[in-house]
């Protein structure tokens, strides 16, 4: 039984993908500290590893057209280890939402409104999530559009404005970084931005075109990461090593603003632009962990979990970590933990996928 009613373009896809790296950004404070000025470096890498990832991906929703992640593991391992499996990526979906609630939250208490409690941010951001996951997919869909443009644009004028604290001498030295940071650096980026694609497995198969996903996917993967790599040479440039100092360079970038005592206080539309960004990525993971727990309880929709599932993101949002430092902790540990989810299943899928030769 179908549960999502809603089709999305192709176009949709490709600005949900971007839309999905933008708000990833964030997780480049997890490698400044090891990779500094070569950051860069780390991001190309993790990019070249990805690309035979994501045709992994495409070519499993090539041979499951009009199935989703959920249903592809039943049909692949059997209705008991499928569900096995398929309640392991919901843990994973549903961690994904809880961290970056989390994250945006502290980001925001430490920043802009520090005498008020983490708790107030956290509610108002899982209840407008689950409004706009409850509205469905399209929704969502011609939501990422819009945030993804503005992020754009938004980039664009920040970098115009400060083109004259560009130094390119931050870059210096290249390549001072040893095999241990590098694959360490490499691996989380790997694992938190570029591989939580992961989670377009459940959206493939309501695009309007199934036949062009790959192709879109693809292209918004290009694109987001060029975004990204765009985003990390320009904070590097303009305030270089210690941009790993602050738990958000483009936050510091935007403070540097200045332009005749007129257009200032840059980095309060920074922190609104992060924060769309994160909503959007939570909503995406937030629509696929609650169609996931639905397929697998055979529901007729996901609409009734939408609030169970936000009410127990709220309490371990608040509780999961005591501090920041916990957070960055967590992210050299949890990209190891991820392989399988990102990695792993799907090769062994798509081999079993080929094996038995479905169509």
């Amino acid at each position: 039984m179908k549960i999502e009613k809603g089709i999305i373009s192709n176009e949709q896809l490709l600005f949900l993908v971007i839309g999905l790296l933008q708000a990833s950004t964030l997780t480049a404070s997890f490698i400044s500290g090891i990779t500094k000025q070569n950051t860069w470096i780390v991001l190309l890498a993790g990019f070249i590893i990805i690309l035979p990832v994501l045709l992994v991906y495409t070519s499993l929703n090539k041979k499951f057209p009009h199935k989703n992640l959920i249903e592809i593991n039943n049909a692949i391992y059997g209705e008991k280890f499928g569900k096995v499996i398929s309640l392991l990526y919901i843990f994973f979906f549903w961690f994904i939402i809880c961290t970056n609630v989390r994250f945006i939250v502290d980001f925001f208490s430490t920043y802009l409104f520090p005498k008020t409690d983490i708790s107030v941010f956290t509610i108002i951001i899982i209840i407008t999530c689950n409004y706009t996951v409850k509205k469905g997919l399209e929704v969502i869909a011609r939501t990422g559009f819009i945030l993804s443009v503005l992020t754009i644009l938004a980039f664009v004028l920040i970098t115009i404005f400060t083109i004259k604290d560009i130094n390119l001498s931050n870059f210096l030295p290249i390549f001072q970084i040893n095999l241990k940071e590098f694959i360490m650096a490499t691996n989380i980026i790997v694992a938190i931005p570029l591989g939580e694609i992961i989670v377009f497995l459940m959206i493939f198969p309501y695009v309007n075109d199934v036949k062009n996903v790959k192709k879109s996917v693809f292209l918004g993967l290009i694109i987001g990461s060029l975004f990204f790599f765009s985003v990390i040479v320009r904070n590097i440039s303009v305030i270089g090593n210690i941009g790993y100092m602050d738990v958000q360079p483009e936050y510091q970038v935007a403070k540097l603003v200045n332009i005749g005592e007129i257009i200032t206080r840059v980095e309060v539309l920074v922190a609104i632009i992060l924060l769309f960004n994160v909503f959007l990525k939570i909503c995406i993971f937030y629509y696929a962990t609650v169609l996931s727990i639905a397929q697998c309880l055979k529901l007729r929709s996901y609409k009734p979990l939408t609030i169970p599932v936000g009410i127990i993101s709220i309490i371990l949002s608040i509780s999961m970590f005591n501090s920041p430092v916990d957070e960055s902790y967590l992210a050299s540990i949890y990209s190891v933990f991820v392989i399988p989810f990102i990695m792993l299943f799907p090769v062994i899928s798509l081999i079993i996928a080929s094996i038995r030769k479905f169509t």
